[in-house]
């Protein structure tokens, strides 16, 4: 995300629509190919802004935006390549800003596609529709010049570059939201020892990826509530969530009898996650109020660019304001901190660092 990048403006109207409307914005993120077919993994095009919301039946929508600062290709054109993307990445709608205003039969048959043309001028009189002060700065996100702190915050500690690429390109994209988790998991347990909680910039990385797993869990916390009855006991409870975590119970067993031929058959779950009664009290936790999983996401994405941006009095209150109205965010944040840090082994001393952070200190 380069400073001199001629749709950087636009960019940054498309991070600030997001938090017009709700959703918790992706920048740049990259589509790879679907065909693993060689050694390195190929990169197809990247997603200017990917915005992403949930519904109240847990299904994460992704909308997409795509900046055009030049007229290499028409409007419907644009449009038409837009659509395939949404298509072949399983998202819901797309935007796309033009420098001139597309014609309006463009616009109209670009809508049948759930693709939506804009020019500069009327992208923001559209989001003004949603928030009267747009395109003002709201929070810490609006600002793009922050999100260029975070992405050196990455870039700077290179043991994070595979966690930027777990929570960057993965999870935004991610239909199998379990696994991203795992995979997420995996990671942190392989970098635990490079993060100090004396650096802003590894809380920043620290909060960005619990922002991923938040998106994960917002759709695996009402599948599991779907699951879950009350007449069930611990142990019942236990054994269908293993089954979940591993994406269905012939794929847990599978990996139960390779674990056991591995040498490890003295286990009676081999396979377990790491800190597996952590999780199993976080998932009876969260799966208590499911519809403010969302909530968190876009907290800790709030609190990440925060970490390394400058404090700002409007900023804070907005937060303090949001959190008042729901005590399941710090709740949560705070559950799902202690337990990333027990599984992966990061420093303890990172649990109290998420607690003053989300106690705004």
């Amino acid at each position: 995300m380069g400073k001199l990048d001629k749709d950087r403006h636009q960019k940054e109207l498309a991070i600030r629509h997001c938090l017009a409307v709700g959703l918790v914005p992706f920048v740049e993120v990259l589509v790879h190919s679907t065909a693993d077919l060689s050694e390195t993994t190929e990169v197809l095009t990247d997603i200017d802004v990917l915005g992403i919301g949930v519904s109240g039946d847990g299904v994460l929508h992704r909308t997409a935006f795509d900046c055009k600062t030049t007229n290499k290709m028409s409007a419907i054109n644009r449009a038409l390549w837009a659509r395939g993307l949404c298509d072949y990445l399983d998202m819901d709608g797309a935007f796309v800003i033009l420098k001139r205003p597309a014609a309006r039969n463009h616009r109209l048959s670009a809508l049948s596609l759930h693709v939506d043309l804009h020019d500069e001028e009327s992208f923001v009189e559209l989001s003004r529709s949603y928030d009267p002060s747009f395109p003002a700065l709201i929070s810490y996100q609006s600002d793009i010049e922050n999100w260029d702190q975070l992405e050196a915050a990455y870039k700077k500690w290179y043991w994070s570059e595979p966690l930027y690429h777990l929570t960057q390109t993965v999870a935004p994209t991610a239909t199998q939201p379990a696994s991203v988790f795992r995979k997420i998991v995996a990671e942190l347990r392989a970098v635990k020892g490079n993060f100090d909680p004396e650096k802003s910039e590894h809380l920043a990385i620290l909060f960005d990826t619990m922002c991923s797993c938040f998106l994960m869990w917002a759709v695996m916390a009402r599948e599991i509530r779907r699951f879950y009855d009350p007449t069930m006991d611990k142990v019942q409870f236990e054994q269908t969530l293993r089954f979940y975590m591993w994406d269905g119970r012939e794929s847990y067993l599978l990996r139960q009898r390779l674990a056991e031929k591995n040498g490890r058959e003295t286990s009676t779950h081999a396979i377990d996650l790491p800190s597996w009664n952590s999780l199993v009290q976080m998932a009876g936790l969260i799966i208590a109020s499911p519809q403010s999983v969302f909530e968190c996401a876009a907290f800790c994405k709030e609190l990440s660019i925060r970490s390394i941006a400058k404090l700002n009095g409007d900023f804070e209150n907005a937060i303090k304001k949001r959190v008042s109205a729901n005590n399941r965010v710090r709740q949560f944040t705070g559950a799902l901190a202690k337990y990333l840090v027990e599984a992966s082994g990061m420093p303890t001393d990172m649990i109290k660092a998420v607690s003053a952070s989300t106690s705004l200190q």
